[in-house]
């Protein structure tokens, strides 16, 4: 059955598994209207939870694939910046990292879908590439 990944016209995700695209956005009702939402299948998925000391499940992390999935597919302008050349340093943001990554986000929650379910990519100076803080594909 294929995993889909749901990228929200806000910036959120969601998986979720289901036979269809159809069936995906019927289940993903419960979270809400997916009908204008980017929905992509996802081949390969690694997910990681700790149980905590309460008996709960605590989301660890996304395998480094599955990681890199996410942010090609559904962030693609952070995904640029990411691995581009614009930040200054590759283990500790600086001030101007942060507030470059900031603005990336809040570019990357104002995408709107393109008519067909299609996404489009704004680029800007500021979206430039790098490799920062993810392990390299």
């Amino acid at each position: 059955m294929p995993l889909f990944l749901c990228r929200w016209e806000n910036g959120d995700c969601s998986f979720v598994a289901a036979p269809t695209k159809d069936a995906a956005i019927q289940y993903l009702d419960e979270i809400g209207n997916a009908e204008g939402s980017q929905l992509t299948a996802l081949r390969d998925f690694m997910l990681h939870f700790e149980l905590t000391p309460d008996g709960k499940l605590q989301f660890h992390s996304f395998g480094e694939v599955t990681e890199g999935a996410i942010f090609e597919r559904a962030y693609p302008l952070l995904d640029d910046l990411l691995h581009g050349d614009k930040l200054s340093d590759a283990t500790e943001p600086t001030a101007r990292d942060l507030a470059l990554i900031r603005a990336t986000v809040a570019k990357e929650r104002t995408r709107r879908a393109r008519s067909g379910g299609g996404w489009h990519r704004q680029r800007s100076d500021e979206e430039s590439p790098r490799r920062w803080m993810r392990q390299p594909r």
